[in-house]
């Protein structure tokens, strides 16, 4: 069972266009292991530690296909759960919410 689950959102670049289409998709993280789920491909990476709620931010940086990726992870406490983002040449590209099993987050999924 996952320590974490959550909801993701990948910002889809469409050619010809200045819009970015967002794509649903879900997140699970077992100890430093997060996995984000969309309809169309998986994004599995290694965090540099544990996410600890009140523990310290994450900041770290990806090599992607399409260049570097910042990633950001906060834990906040008025949700008990955490926040994550991903940028790239300054565009979010992927947003993520994820809480310990059983947390009233887990309706966000029926948005």
């Amino acid at each position: 069972m996952a320590d974490f689950e959550g909801i993701a959102t990948m910002y889809m670049s469409m050619p010809m266009a200045a819009q970015s289409l967002p794509i649903l998709g879900s997140c699970s993280v077992q100890e430093k292991k997060i996995n984000l789920r969309f309809p169309l491909s998986n994004v599995s990476f290694d965090l540099p530690e544990a996410p600890k709620e009140a523990g310290r931010d994450l900041e770290f940086k990806m090599a992607g296909p399409r260049g570097e990726m910042t990633l950001k992870i906060c834990y906040k406490a008025d949700l008990r759960g955490f926040v994550g983002n991903g940028v790239q040449d300054g565009q979010n590209v992927l947003t993520f919410i994820f809480y310990k099993p059983g947390s009233g987050l887990k309706w966000l999924k029926n948005l």
